[in-house]
């Protein structure tokens, strides 16, 4: 039973084609220890059997306060949880994909952290563990790995820097997505842009703690659309030119490498990129990669060429 007392979270599901992980996920919601939630699962089309699993599911579990909406059509994953926004009523937000996991606690704890935190504090986020595609742990904790660190705070710059946050361990004041708007449907993937946003009108908060598990497996969109993701950073990242010397400085940065990486992914997209970091920053490696491009060069032979000009001179 719903204790109505407690602020009410909504809890929005990004579902496609996760039919193997799906139910484990609605069940990690439906065991929170918290008890005042709403559940918005929004289909974006799936061609596995992703609607009949979750349909089911409601209907095996009456006791559950939510529903299952479905796109006619694949729009994508900011369109799908713009989908939940506008139809999301608590006071607190929380979205997951449809393979991941959270942990029973995970309600409980970041609730009762915002509520007890100043009002310029917008967003709690945790530590999470990553899991294969079998449940089992192969990372316990992604900050005890060192490859990233959380930070609490004023964190627009070293959320620019990279994005350190796992989506499905966060909370989020409602208000937050009323004063800056829903996600850009316009990307290919929805968070890094929404937290940057977020983080230039309101601090976060870090808990230490892990509260959810992120799946890692081979039908994940980050192994399928490396270049569409890398391209939908680029556009993102030039929302924020302006800000601050040292924002443009980090997004100078994050040009030139991002831009880059497009060549040798071949993407047609990395010739127009690759000429914005040029304007930029007119380094000879820049200049060189750009003509290449522009010439269509494989990206191997100048792969090669680099390699071959560092053992000359020490340097790329």
């Amino acid at each position: 039973m719903a204790n109505n007392n407690l602020p009410l979270v909504s809890i929005g599901v990004a579902s496609y084609n996760n039919s193997a992980y799906i139910v484990e996920t609605l069940d990690s919601i439906r065991l929170q220890t918290y008890s005042n939630w709403e559940l918005i699962v929004v289909d974006d089309a799936s061609t596995d059997n992703s609607i009949t699993l979750i349909s089911n599911w409601f209907k095996a579990h009456p006791e559950v306060n939510g529903c299952l909406l479905v796109n006619d059509h694949n729009r994508g994953i900011c369109h799908t949880f713009n989908r939940f926004l506008t139809q999301a009523r608590g006071q607190y937000i929380s979205i997951i994909g449809s393979d991941d996991l959270f942990l029973p606690s995970k309600l409980t704890t970041q609730v009762a952290l915002l509520e007890a935190a100043p009002a310029t504090v917008g967003v709690v986020f945790s530590d999470l563990s990553k899991i294969d595609a079998a449940g089992n742990v192969i990372i316990p904790s992604v900050y005890d790995t060192g490859q990233i660190r959380p930070f609490s705070g004023n964190v627009w710059l070293e959320m620019l820097n990279t994005n350190f946050l796992g989506a499905m361990t966060v909370l989020i004041r409602r208000r937050c997505i009323d004063q800056i708007g829903l996600f850009d449907e316009n990307l290919a993937y929805e968070d890094w842009d929404m937290w940057l946003r977020i983080s230039r009108e309101f601090d976060f908060l870090y808990q230490p703690e892990i509260t959810c598990h992120y799946r890692v497996h081979g039908n994940s969109v980050l192994h399928r659309r490396r270049a569409t993701i890398i391209d939908s950073s680029l556009r993102l990242l030039q929302k924020h030119l302006g800000v601050s010397p040292a924002g443009d400085t980090i997004i100078a940065r994050h040009l030139r490498e991002f831009s880059e990486q497009l060549y040798l992914l071949g993407s047609p997209e990395s010739v127009y990129w690759l000429d914005r970091s040029w304007q930029q920053n007119r380094h000879w490696r820049g200049w060189a990669i750009l003509t290449a491009a522009r010439l269509g060069i494989s990206p191997a032979l100048v792969t090669k060429a680099f390699g071959g000009l560092k053992k000359l001179t020490g340097r790329a």
